[in-house]
């Protein structure tokens, strides 16, 4: 969808426009993108040129999912050493990662924070005015907070704590967290994010962040890298297709 991109080349691969896609009779497309927004975007434009095969997606192709393995692996650890403290997900959509934590820590507490509306426009100035992201206000907007819990296994270790962040912490002030998932995607709530349950994660916690090393989410990194260099930390990379990043509290 880039024109300037069309008739030349990527690590030896032609690239070419949609519409000139077609002239070889693809059976198949393959749409390398992972949001349901993008995808739909994608999926009406071939279906407006007049494609009708097959469209597969990374999904349902059941790649290794490297995030979830890190997040099981993480969790063994935090259970069998006995790290106190609850879980905590910031950014939840439709629950999919929700779900997974709350398994693999089914005896804690699992806080929940989102708009269930989408992206908040207080959080898209920042993304507008440095180019971190086109994300715009409502993005992600289709879900809400009772799809989410009847989607969980043990519902009542969840809490839900619904609306704008920071503001949605008020009351979590006194808690301990034993791990965090971040993935706000933006630059704003993932600044306010990182310092507030940094302060409050148990030693030998984790805080699992989401899109670290994204091109599509860009202000995430500028979040952790500021955050990781004021306060002497090095983020693990975890070669996920987002490029999440895992921050350890020393024991």
């Amino acid at each position: 969808n880039s024109p300037e991109k069309w008739e030349t080349e990527l690590a030896g691969i032609p690239v070419t426009s949609p519409e000139n896609s077609l002239i070889s009779a693809p059976d198949t497309f393959c749409l390398c993108v992972l949001d349901p927004e993008r995808e739909a975007q994608m999926r009406r434009q071939l279906e407006d040129i007049g494609f009708n095969g097959e469209i597969i997606t990374p999904a349902s192709l059941k790649i290794f999912d490297a995030r979830t393995a890190t997040m099981r692996l993480i969790a063994e650890q935090i259970n069998a050493s006995g790290v106190p403290g609850d879980v905590a997900e910031l950014g939840v959509y439709r629950g999919d990662f929700a779900v997974l934590l709350n398994l693999a820590f089914s005896e804690r507490r699992l806080h929940l924070f989102d708009t269930f509306d989408g992206f908040d426009e207080r959080d898209i100035a920042a993304e507008r005015e440095n180019s971190y992201s086109g994300a715009k206000a409502g993005d992600f907007g289709d879900t809400a907070k009772d799809g989410v819990d009847k989607r969980l296994f043990f519902r009542e270790k969840a809490v839900f704590h619904k609306g704008f962040f920071p503001d949605t912490f008020k009351g979590c002030e006194d808690l301990r967290f034993a791990f965090v998932s971040i993935d706000a995607d933006l630059y704003a709530p993932t600044a306010a994010a990182l310092p507030l349950f940094w302060d409050r994660l148990s030693a030998g916690g984790a805080i699992m962040i989401h899109d670290y090393n994204s091109t599509q989410f860009r202000g995430v990194r500028r979040a952790v890298d500021d955050f990781c260099s004021e306060n002497r930390i090095v983020p693990m990379p975890v070669c996920d297709m987002h490029g999440s990043a895992v921050l350890r509290k020393p024991i």
